[in-house]
């Protein structure tokens, strides 16, 4: 993992103005808002003695980790972007909340820098969360602004966080923190092979039956109604069976999976059949 340095602020400054258009596209999906555009500052010191306007109070806090240390985006909640939902947010919210994190995670950082993970939350003082967040007194800071309508939203990405780890949530941190699986070291060798055999992993988006009737019925332009909700999770499928349930993300412009749940192999029961006893 590439080193979290006030080195990459041009890379970074760079990064921002290549992808400000998915940027925008972001932050206007996880929000409903309107967002028009983007205009990227450049990389300056961050001055905790004159902090941009609402950092003294509450918003939003969104974390991308490179090992311990971190860099953090922050959105003051006084610039009027975001919605009420947001510091109590449902599954819904959550997700919309974490899918941008991820995002902008992958569209402010150079190629070179991608984040082991990403968090986004909201925080009472975001002053006092970069400090919790031990950010270094050179610490590199370089503000965004949103164009929304007839104001400007200012957001402000700053990096390194040496104690990053100590704002990652509760419950991110109890996840994070379960013991790992036994290493694949102690298979046997042939077993070590077969880890590295490639197989095919797709996502299935709907499934059902139909006559060879309305099959042969299909044309362009028509249109096939699935029984399953739009707000149905997706399964990952490995070799026909389903490994897993996950949500569509956008991860730049790429399509992406997050894993919601693992899933079960079906169980097989065979019946066993007594011989019948023998008489003598």
């Amino acid at each position: 993992m590439a080193e979290l340095t006030l080195d990459i602020a041009g890379d970074v400054v760079a990064a921002c103005r290549k992808s400000s258009d998915e940027i925008v596209a972001a932050f206007g999906r996880a929000f409903e808002a309107q967002v028009e555009g983007l205009t990227i500052g450049e990389a300056a010191t961050h001055d905790p003695a004159e902090p941009p306007a609402g950092f003294d109070g509450p918003g939003l806090a969104m974390l991308f980790m490179f090992g311990d240390r971190g860099a953090i985006a922050l959105l003051p909640e006084s610039a009027g972007l975001l919605p009420e939902w947001y510091t109590q947010p449902d599954a819904t919210g959550a997700a919309k909340l974490d899918t941008l994190a991820q995002e902008l995670g992958a569209l402010v950082m150079p190629a070179s820098h991608v984040a082991a993970a990403t968090h986004a939350f909201r925080v009472e003082s975001l002053a006092e969360a970069l400090s919790r967040g031990g950010a270094a007194a050179d610490a590199v800071h370089v503000p965004l602004a949103l164009q929304c309508g007839d104001r400007q939203v200012r957001l402000s990405l700053i990096w390194p966080l040496a104690t990053a780890t100590d704002l990652v949530p509760e419950s991110a941190a109890a996840l994070a923190s379960t013991a790992p699986a036994s290493s694949t070291a102690e298979l046997p060798k042939h077993l070590r092979s077969f880890l590295k055999v490639e197989v095919p992993v797709s996502v299935l988006l709907a499934t059902q039956k139909q006559s060879v009737q309305d099959i042969l019925g299909i044309v362009p332009g028509a249109i096939i109604k699935f029984d399953k909700s739009c707000d149905e999770l997706l399964d990952l499928v490995v070799g026909d069976e389903p490994i897993a349930a996950g949500e569509v993300v956008k991860v730049g412009d790429k399509f992406g999976l997050r894993i919601r749940h693992m899933t079960l192999p079906q169980e097989q029961f065979v019946a066993v059949k007594l011989a019948a006893a023998s008489s003598f």
